[in-house]
Order: structure tokens, then C-alpha cells, then sequence
């Protein structure tokens, strides 16, 4: 009787391609006696318990079928492609999998698969609340602060004085008489100067009318001080991540990308980041920051001599 009705299963299906899904209890018992046969590392997504997720080098992550997860993701990359998107359920759907994206992160899956199953990560707006998840802080709202505050501060200090960015930017307010104007080229200059006031290498920070090399995340800039022309642009590992309004956003979107997708900070600029997630985090009060700022221009660093 009981090869009879496997038979009579096996027919039943015998035409069908689709492969017949396992349920939930199946699928977790499978994943629990390491049982792979005619599977690629799939676990128990029918628990919905993203942090089980692997993801293999050279392969598509892969997403159990039906699966609650699986909503999820197809969802966000149909609305991604969208002109019009329901922002509200954007954010709903990147709340529940979140865990599932730290979980890949953790794991340094490939920066491609993580945005393949999760594209909104390249609108600012999400990268900037997919930090805000991570650490509760504001961070394009602090960035603004940043840059209003220690703009006339980086500009007065005499190591940037003959900086070529400094030169273009002194050319550049002749030009122009506006407040408003004035302030934003004034902001969008300390925002480039920010590695030479503290010694580190400013091509790991941006590539400023030139093309971008470094593969950690760095901004990619062109004409900076013309108002109508300029571009700014966020690049991780050589790729254009997304697309920036002005100094401010590309300035905070750098800083949420070392977070966001954990990548180690270069040594060459860990002091320009330090001293902005030292501001972010609240770590220290701008005037101890402030002298820290003179002190290291004006301090030889004899470790490096």
C-alpha cells in the first residue's frame, strides 16, 4: 500500500517542474540534521528567523520560496523599480528585514547580492535611516550641524590656506554675492579639507574632477563650487552607490556607509572619520574637538617621521 501511494504521488507530479516545497516542520528538521539533497543552503525561512541566512561567494542568495522573507524582498526590488513608491511600506518592509541584512553584512557577503536582494539601500534616505536603526542617531541632521559649526574654523587654519580646493573656492566667492550661496560653498569646501586638516589621505575621502580609485567608500565630486553643474556621488568598491543633493547629504552618506555596511575604516583616514563620528556620536564637546583640530596641524605626528 505504502509503494502505492508514493507511486501514485510520483505521477501526480510527474509533469510538474516546479519542485514540491517542504513545509515548515520538514524544512526544519532538515535544516536541523544538516540535510542538503536537492537544496542550496537554504534554512528555515518558513521561522522567519532572517540570521539563519548563508550566502555563498558565487552564487544568488537564496530566498526559500514562498517564504515571508521572500515577500519582502520581491516587494522591494518591484517598488524599487517604481517612480512613484509607497515610502511608508518601504520603510515597513526594511524594519522586518533588517536582521536578515546585518546577518549578510556580518558574513561579508558580497556588497553586489546585498544590493541585489535590498536596492533601496542606495537611496540616501534609506541608508541614512538604515543607520539611525543601527545606532539611533540623526546622522544627515548632525552632519548639518558639522559642517555649520567648524566650516569657518577648517578654513581659517593655515594648513589649508594654499590647498588647491582652498584657492578654488577663494576664486570662486568673487563671483558671487548671494548668503545663502556663499555659505554653501563655504560648507562644501570644509567638507573637501577635512583630510588635509588632519594629515590623512584625501583620496580616500574624495576623488574631486577625477576619476574614483579607492574601493573602500569615498565621494566622487565635480565642480564643486558651481552651483548649477556640481555632482556629488557616493562609490563603494568602484561603483556608484547613489546619487547626492549637496556637500551635506554626500558628507553623511560616507559616514553611513563605513557603518551601514561595516567596512573597516583605512588607516590613511581614520582620523577625519574618527573626528566626525566623535561629533556624531556626541562623544566629545566641540571645543575640545575644536582644539584637537589646531593640535594636530600644528603638532608634527612623530610617529610617522
Amino acid at each position: 500500500m505504502q509503494l502505492l501511494w508514493k507511486r501514485a504521488l510520483k505521477d501526480r507530479f510527474k509533469y510538474v517542474r516546479r519542485p514540491i516545497e517542504d513545509d515548515e516542520q520538514v524544512l526544519r528538521n532538515k535544516c536541523k540534521f544538516g540535510h542538503r539533497r536537492g537544496q542550496t543552503r537554504k534554512c528555515s525561512f518558513a521561522e522567519n528567523k532572517p540570521d539563519n541566512v548563508q550566502v555563498q561567494k558565487d552564487e544568488e542568495p537564496v530566498c526559500l520560496e514562498g517564504s515571508a522573507m521572500d515577500v519582502h524582498i520581491k516587494w522591494l526590488k518591484e517598488e524599487y523599480l517604481k517612480t512613484q513608491r509607497n515610502w511608508k511600506e518601504v520603510d515597513n518592509r526594511m524594519n522586518v528585514t533588517i536582521e536578515m541584512r546585518r546577518k549578510m553584512i556580518s558574513d561579508k557577503a558580497p556588497l553586489k547580492d546585498i544590493l541585489r536582494l535590498f536596492p533601496f539601500l542606495r537611496c540616501p534616505y534609506q541608508l541614512f535611516r538604515e543607520f539611525q536603526l543601527l545606532t539611533h542617531m540623526d546622522i544627515y541632521k548632525k552632519t548639518v550641524e558639522i559642517l555649520e559649526i567648524y566650516s569657518e574654523n577648517i578654513l581659517s587654519l593655515y594648513a589649508v590656506r594654499n590647498n588647491p580646493i582652498n584657492v578654488m573656492l577663494q576664486e570662486n566667492l568673487k563671483r558671487h554675492t548671494e548668503e545663502d550661496v556663499l555659505k554653501y560653498m563655504k560648507m562644501t569646501a570644509a567638507c573637501l579639507l577635512l583630510p588635509d586638516v588632519f594629515g590623512d589621505d584625501s583620496s580616500l575621502f574624495a576623488a574631486v574632477n577625477e576619476e574614483v580609485k579607492a574601493v573602500t567608500p569615498v565621494l566622487e565630486v565635480k565642480n564643486p563650487f558651481h552651483v548649477n553643474s556640481c555632482e556629488f556621488a557616493l562609490y563603494v568598491e568602484r561603483e556608484e552607490l547613489a546619487q547626492l543633493d549637496d556637500c551635506t547629504m554626500a558628507l553623511a552618506a560616507l559616514v553611513a556607509a563605513f557603518r551601514v555596511f561595516d567596512i573597516p575604516c583605512p588607516k590613511r583616514i581614520h582620523r577625519t572619520l574618527n573626528f566626525l563620528e566623535s561629533l556624531v556620536f556626541e562623544v566629545r564637546s566641540p571645543a575640545s574637538l575644536l582644539t584637537q583640530v589646531k593640535r594636530e596641524v600644528e603638532a608634527p605626528d612623530y610617529a610617522n617621521i
